[in-house]
Order: structure tokens, then sequence, then C-alpha cells
């Protein structure tokens, strides 16, 4: 699970040195390398914001990371964009657009090379920004749908809120019947309005869990059994999706050669294919869609097709706080589980 951290709004392109506290190297950096762009040396100027990207992500700064780090992927966007790495460009801004979608750049403030890569990316991130959102917020249960009594109930994402004691409680049940009971009641302790016919958590809960399982699914796998099902029911739509295609020595691939990762199933911002073999898919959370508690104002989920690696593999980093646990560590913390 790769967590990175956070990206602020449009005034990026206005902040100011003295915004910048902390630290006075990563001033004279931020400074130094926005003028070898204004002087076209583009290349000096994006070795300069690769090294404040990583200087400013020491312990620390996460206030000033906080303010830089839109810059900072805005102005590798305009390098690269300089340079003719035009796929690369193209990928920094619209990771940019998905927090600024209304940013706008023109010659002669920027090369015009820059300015269109930056539309080719604007027309880019409209198309994937709201795909998975829109989708879900029309989504009804199929009527054919259930997560049925059975022995597998257990192993949808419902078993992020069973504690160990309920989890081998269930084991024991040999019928259909004892653990239809068993869930009856496990839901109705869970039902924020006991006094109505509706139980809305439960309602909300396995409509996310019948949506995995139907846009999220993998060979002979259901999708609420993917983790990528589990991210969706715990924490929803993502704020955005990016993708973009692997290199050969992309940090995935490196990460897939040496083993690294093979959990997460991937699908396409379209809904309608499974990822393309050679590309990475990236969801997005962004505050007012990370439960509290996060101790990132940003996440990033990254999801690898791979050709000789299965289905699918998820590049992970070796974060010490998971937002997945996070996350449902919240929910049963407001459930009141234990």
């Amino acid at each position: 699970m790769k967590i990175i951290r956070p990206l602020i709004a449009a005034a990026l392109l206005l902040v100011t040195i003295n915004a910048i506290a902390a630290d006075p190297t990563l001033p004279e950096l931020f400074k130094r390398a926005k003028d070898k762009f204004a002087s076209a040396d583009y290349k000096g100027s994006l070795a300069d914001f690769e090294l404040l990207d990583r200087n400013s992500s020491q312990p620390g700064f996460a206030t000033d990371r906080a303010k830089l780090l839109p810059v900072i992927t805005f102005y590798r966007g305009a390098n690269l964009a300089a340079l003719g790495r035009k796929a690369e460009a193209k990928a920094a801004f619209v990771t940019y657009l998905g927090f600024v979608p209304n940013a706008a750049i023109s010659s002669p403030q920027f090369p015009k090379a820059t300015v269109d890569v930056f539309e080719l990316a604007r027309k880019e991130a409209s198309s994937q920004s709201t795909t998975i959102s829109s989708a879900f917020a029309t989504f009804t249960t199929p009527p054919n749908w259930s997560l049925p009594p059975d022995e597998h109930w257990i192993e949808s994402p419902v078993r992020y809120l069973l504690t160990p004691a309920q989890k081998k409680e269930y084991a024991t049940f040999t019928s259909d019947a004892e653990r239809a009971s068993f869930i009856a009641a496990f839901w109705k302790q869970l039902d924020p309005t006991p006094t109505t016919e509706v139980n809305e958590l439960r309602d909300e809960f396995e409509r996310r869990v019948a949506f995995a399982d139907t846009y999220f699914a993998i060979p002979k796998q259901a999708g609420r059994l993917t983790e990528r099902g589990a991210v969706f029911t715990f924490l929803g739509p993502p704020t955005y999706v990016g993708v973009k295609d692997l290199g050969n020595e992309d940090d995935a691939v490196n990460q897939l050669r040496s083993g690294g990762g093979n959990r997460f199933a991937v699908g396409g911002p379209s809904l309608q294919r499974q990822g393309a073999i050679g590309q990475r898919e990236s969801w997005y959370y962004r505050p007012g869609r990370i439960p509290a508690g996060v101790p990132y104002p940003e996440v990033r989920f990254d999801f690898i097709t791979k050709e000789g690696y299965g289905t699918s593999v998820m590049q992970k980093d070796s974060e010490p706080v998971t937002t997945l646990g996070v996350a449902t560590d919240a929910v049963r913390r407001t459930l009141k589980l234990n």
C-alpha cells in the first residue's frame, strides 16, 4: 500500500518563498529550481525539484511539504514536457489536475510544449476523475445479488468488523440456519436506527460489497474477496483515478521482479476493462474521503498489471500505518466493537 503525502490547491503557482517555513534550505532550493526553469535549464530545474521532493519528505517538514508538493508535482510535469518526455509529463499533470481541476496555464509564461501537454492531461483527467464515483452514485444492488449465509460469508469485507471471538464462533456453525441467525443478530446490534425496519449501515455496507462484486471481480475470484473490494467497501470511491504506462525501469516493475506484493486486483478507470498489461492504476483518496485517524492528508493505492505475474499485483511501500487498517479500526471504534 503506497501512501504519499499532501497535495494542496491552486494557489500552488503563487506560493511565495516566505510561506515555506522551517528549514531555510527549502526556500533556497525552491527558488533555485524555479530560477532554472525560468532560464530554460529544464534538466537542472527538474533535478532540483526532485531534490526538494526528497528533502521535504524528511521528518519535521509536514507543513512545508503540504505547501511544496503541489508545486513540485506541477513543475515536474512542466520540466518533463519541456524536455520532450511527454508521457511522464502528462502523468504528472494528471495528478496535479486531480487536486486543481480548474487550473490553467498559457504561453509565454510556459513553453508551448508544456501548455500542449497540460491540455492533453486536462482531457484525460476529466475522463477519469469521477467515473467510479458517478457509477457508485447511481448503483443499486442487483436483485439477484446476496451475501449468502454460508461458510464464505466470513471471507467478505465483513471480516474486518468481526471480533476474534465472533470469527471463532462463526467457524463452529454447521448449517446455514445457524449462520443466518448469527448474521441477523450481528447486524441488529450495529443498527443505527433500531426502532425502524431499515438498517442503514447494513444496507450501505452490502451495497458497496455488491458494487465490488459487480466491477472488481477477477478470474476465479469474486470482487468482494479482493482487497481492492475491501478498500472500496471501507473507503468508498477514490477521489481520483490515474493511469500510467510502466517502463522497464519503473519502480513497480523492479518490485515485481523482486517478488514484492501480489494482492490487489486491478480494473480500469472506465470500469469496463481489467487493467491493461504494463499499466499502473492509482487510486487517490483525499480529505473528505479519508477517515479520521489516518495521519496522511492523501493516500494513494497503486494497482499493477504485469504480464507473467498473474492477473495483477499491488505495489506496496513499508509505511508504518496502512490506511485500510486505520479505516477499519476507526469503523470498529465508531461501532464500539472490541
